[in-house]
């Protein structure tokens, strides 16, 4: 979760302050701290500039916020340009991680199998789908 509302209480700033720099309205800015509304990257640019913080001590991404080592450090993925606040263990996230890499090499290897199948030349492959040729036939000889 993003360290929003430690860092605005810290430097004795409201959420009306915050709201006025946003442009947003201050029940705006109570979702934006408890994470039920994600920040997009202008809003994490502003707040970082007012609060005088880096982007990753705003996301709790620093050890210059501490957090209590009983709890597991969020993560927070970024997509379509907007930081997500999970409740995913580091662990969790890496092993997804993982699991997707997994599923897509699998994906890629038969995708290779079906260009050679229909004649096309290794070279060819190895260009569009930059996997190098060694490999390519290595994959190829394995089946």
């Amino acid at each position: 979760m993003n360290q929003l509302k430690t860092l605005r209480k810290q430097r004795n700033i409201s959420q009306a302050d915050i709201a006025n720099e946003l442009g947003i309205k201050p029940a705006a800015v109570s979702k934006y701290e408890t994470g039920r509304v994600p920040l997009s990257e202008e809003s994490i640019e502003k707040l970082c500039a007012m609060l005088q913080v880096s982007a990753d001590e705003l996301l709790g991404l620093s050890a210059a916020i501490q957090q209590p080592a009983a709890e597991s450090a969020p993560m927070v993925s970024k997509v379509a340009g907007q930081i997500y606040p999970a409740s995913v263990t580091m662990e969790d996230y890496l092993l997804t991680l993982l699991n997707t890499i997994a599923k897509q090499k699998k994906q890629m290897d038969q995708t290779v199998r079906n260009l050679h199948s229909c004649g096309i030349p290794t070279t060819t492959i190895a260009r569009v789908t930059a996997i190098n040729e060694t490999e390519i036939q290595k994959l190829l000889d394995s089946n």
